[in-house]
C-alpha cells in the first residue's frame, strides 16, 4: 500500500470516527430533551428538578441558581454536570458559555462519552416517571415539593423552549399515559378545543394534560 493509499485508509478512519460521535451525541440530546420538554409547564418542572436533584445529591435551589447563571435548560444542566463529574470546574463551564460555546459545543470538545450520557439520563427520565405516578396518586412523597419550598414558576430561563412542537406534544402524551396509568380516570385527555381553552386559563399541566408550551428547536451542532 502507497502512501496515498494509506492516507486515504485513514482519512476515512477518522470520518468513521466523527460520524460515530456526532450520531451518539444526536442520540444523547434526544433523551435529555424528554427532561426539558417535561419541564416546560409547572407540574412536570416539579418533577423532573425533583428527579434531577435526587439523582446528582444537589438541592433544587441549587440547580435553579446555576441555570439562572448559565441559561441551560435541564437537559442541558444535566449535561454540565455530567462534566463536572469528569473533573470540569462549573463556573469555568459558565465562563465558556457566556463567551459564546454551547454546552454541546463545550462537552464534545472534552471528548464526552455521549454513549454514557445517554443511559444515565434515561435513568433520570425513569425518575421523571416515578415522580409523576407518585403525584397522581398524591403519594406523601409528592409533599417533597412543599418540604423542599420549591416553587416551578422562578425557575426558568430561556433556554427551557429550546425543544420542538413534536418533542412537547411527545412529553404531553407521557405525561396523559402516566396519569391514566396511576388511575386518575379516562377525563385526562381534553377534546382539542376545551384543551386550548383550558391552556389559556390555567398553566399546570396536573389540571391541562401535560405540558403544553413551545419554542423553537434545536440541535446540537455537528462540529
Amino acid at each position: 500500500m502507497n502512501g496515498s493509499a494509506r492516507n486515504l485508509v485513514l482519512l476515512l478512519f477518522v470520518l468513521a470516527l466523527f460520524v460515530h460521535a456526532s450520531d451518539e451525541q444526536q442520540k444523547a440530546h434526544k433523551v435529555l430533551n424528554k427532561l426539558t420538554a417535561m419541564a416546560i409547564d409547572p407540574s412536570g418542572k416539579r418533577a423532573v428538578s425533583l428527579a434531577v436533584s435526587e439523582y446528582l445529591s444537589l438541592s433544587r435551589a441549587e440547580l435553579a441558581q446555576r441555570r439562572h447563571i448559565t441559561n441551560l435548560n435541564y437537559g442541558g444542566l444535566f449535561v454540565a454536570y455530567q462534566l463536572v463529574k469528569s473533573g470540569a470546574k462549573m463556573d469555568d463551564i459558565a465562563a465558556r458559555i457566556k463567551a459564546g460555546k454551547t454546552i454541546w459545543q463545550i462537552a464534545d470538545e472534552a471528548h464526552t462519552d455521549w454513549k454514557q450520557i445517554t443511559s444515565e439520563a434515561k435513568k433520570v427520565n425513569g425518575r421523571v416517571d416515578a415522580n409523576l405516578l407518585r403525584l397522581f396518586n398524591n403519594d406523601p412523597d409528592a409533599k417533597r415539593n412543599q418540604a423542599d419550598n420549591y416553587d416551578p414558576f422562578p425557575d426558568t430561563v430561556a433556554a427551557d423552549n429550546d425543544v420542538s412542537r413534536q418533542e412537547i406534544d411527545e412529553a404531553q402524551q407521557r405525561y396523559v399515559f402516566l396519569r391514566q396509568h396511576a388511575g386518575v380516570g379516562s377525563d385526562a385527555i381534553l377534546d382539542t378545543s376545551t384543551e386550548k381553552s383550558a391552556r389559556m386559563v390555567r398553566t399546570d399541566p396536573v389540571r391541562t394534560g401535560g405540558p403544553s408550551g413551545g419554542g423553537a428547536a434545536t440541535t446540537p451542532p455537528r462540529n
